[in-house]
C-alpha cells in the first residue's frame, strides 16, 4: 500500500472529525449554562490535566484498533505499571529507575499479550482480557489491596508541576502524540499498521510480517499504558491497585468517537485527541451538574453506539 493511499485512508473520517468538533462546541455551550464554574480558565486547565492521562492511554488503543485488534488490558497494565513504580520508589530507588521499572512492566505485559496473539494464534479479545485479569490481580497481590503513597518531590513533579505555565502531564501527552503521529504517518511501520488493519491477508501478500507487527503493536500499547499509569500515580501521589479500571472503556470510546472504526485500517490519532477531549469535557461537566458515574457510562456508551452506526451507514453507501 502506497504512502499516499495510507494518508488518504487515514483522512477518510473527516466528516466524523467535523462532527466531533461541533459536538465539543455544543457540549461546552450546554455546560457553560448548566454547570456552575464550568466556563472558567481554571476548569479548562483541569480538563486538560485530567484528559492527558486518558489521551496517552487512548493513543495506545488507537494503534491496536488501527491494526484491526483491541487491547482490553490497558487499564490493568496502567494499574500494574503505577504500582511497580510506586513500590520501587518506596524501596529507595531513584525516580528515574523506578519509572524505568514501571515502563518495563508495561512493555513486558504487552510483549506477552503480543506473543500469545502472534505466535500462538490467540484471539486478541481473549489474550488481552486475560492480561487485564493478570495485571490487575498482580497489582492487588503485591499491594495487598492497599494504596501505596507518599513519594518524593522529584517524582510528584511529573504530575503537579508546570513548565512555562503548562502542566507537565499535558506536555507529556503532547510529546507522546507527536511521536505516535510521526510513526503512523511518516514511517513504514505506520503504513504496515494501516495495511494489516485494512486486510491482514493482503498485507501478507505484500510481504508484511503480520505476526511481527502484532507483537510490536502490543508492546507499544503496553508501553503507552505504562506511561499513562505512571503519570496518573504521580498526579494522585498514590498508586491505587484499581486506579486504571475503566480506562480501557474510555480509551475505546475516545478512539471510536474520534473516527477510527472498530474494524481498523482507517482513522488516526488526530481524531483520538478530539475523542479524548470530548469525553474529558463530558465527565467534568457531568460531575459539576451532579450526575453519577452510571449516567456518565450511559452517555459515553450511547456516543460510541452512535459513532459506530454513523460509520456503518456511511460506508454501506460507498
Amino acid at each position: 500500500m502506497k504512502r499516499r493511499d495510507i494518508e488518504r485512508t487515514a483522512g477518510r473520517p473527516r466528516f466524523r472529525v467535523s462532527g466531533v468538533l461541533i459536538a465539543i462546541i455544543a457540549v461546552v455551550g450546554v455546560f457553560s449554562f448548566t454547570a456552575k464554574g464550568f466556563f472558567s480558565l481554571a476548569n479548562f486547565a483541569n480538563i486538560a490535566l485530567q484528559g492527558s492521562v486518558l489521551f496517552i492511554a487512548a493513543l495506545g488503543m488507537t494503534l491496536a484498533i488501527l491494526s484491526g485488534m483491541i487491547d482490553l488490558s490497558i487499564g490493568g497494565v496502567m494499574t500494574l505499571a503505577g504500582v511497580i513504580t510506586a513500590l520501587a520508589l518506596k524501596a529507595g530507588l531513584p525516580p528515574i529507575l523506578a519509572i524505568l521499572a514501571g515502563l518495563a512492566a508495561g512493555s513486558l505485559c504487552g510483549a506477552f499479550t503480543g506473543y500469545l496473539v502472534s505466535s500462538w494464534g490467540f484471539h486478541h479479545w481473549i489474550a488481552t482480557f486475560g492480561m487485564m485479569g493478570i495485571s490487575q490481580g498482580i497489582a492487588l497481590v503485591v499491594t495487598q489491596g492497599s494504596s501505596v503513597s507518599g513519594f518524593s518531590r522529584a517524582f510528584r513533579n511529573i504530575g503537579d508541576s508546570t513548565i512555562i505555565g503548562i502542566p507537565v502531564p499535558v506536555l507529556i501527552a503532547a510529546a507522546t502524540f507527536a511521536i505516535i503521529a510521526f510513526v503512523l504517518y511518516r514511517t513504514r511501520f505506520g503504513s504496515n499498521m494501516y495495511a494489516i488493519g485494512g486486510s491482514e491477508q493482503v498485507a501478507r501478500y505484500s510481504g508484511i510480517n503480520s505476526s511481527k507487527m502484532k507483537l510490536s503493536v502490543f508492546v507499544l500499547t503496553g508501553l503507552l499504558a505504562a506511561v499513562a499509569g505512571i503519570v496518573l500515580t504521580s498526579r494522585m501521589n498514590s498508586a491505587n491497585p484499581t486506579a486504571g479500571m475503566g480506562y480501557e472503556f474510555d480509551s475505546i470510546a475516545a478512539v471510536i468517537i474520534g473516527g477510527t472504526p472498530i474494524t481498523g485500517g482507517r482513522g488516526g490519532v488526530k481524531g483520538t485527541f478530539l475523542g479524548a477531549f470530548i469525553i474529558s469535557i463530558l465527565k467534568n461537566g457531568l460531575n459539576l451538574v451532579g450526575l453519577s458515574s452510571p449516567w456518565q457510562l450511559t452517555i459515553i456508551g450511547a456516543m460510541i453506539t452512535g459513532a459506530i452506526i454513523v460509520d456503518v451507514i456511511t460506508h454501506s453507501k460507498r
